[in-house]
């Protein structure tokens, strides 16, 4: 039996590629069978996505929230002169 894995036809349903085996057996094993962990990657990966979309979604709810009560400042006075410290700190930012 010739099991066409891609076949391309053109208008007048002439083959103009073909790419098949012979096989004999089963239908059953003839195809591709997806089981969970063949989908396991791509379902975690989706999974992560959407994690991660709804932790950004609240984050922007809780900037948007806090930037109404109160508006921070962060530019260094003129006549403080600019030190590394100023740069590098993550605590002053």
């Amino acid at each position: 039996m010739k099991v066409y894995k891609k076949i391309i036809l053109d208008q007048n349903n002439k083959i103009i590629y073909e790419d098949s085996f012979e096989y004999n057996g089963k239908w059953s094993y003839a195809g591709i069978h997806y089981d969970f962990k063949s989908t396991r990657g791509a379902k975690a990966m989706e999974k992560q996505a959407k994690r991660e979309k709804k932790l950004a979604e609240r984050k922007a709810k809780r900037q948007a929230k806090q930037g109404t009560n109160k508006s921070e400042d962060k530019t260094i006075p003129i006549d403080q002169v600019v030190t590394l410290e100023h740069l590098t700190n993550p605590e002053k930012k």
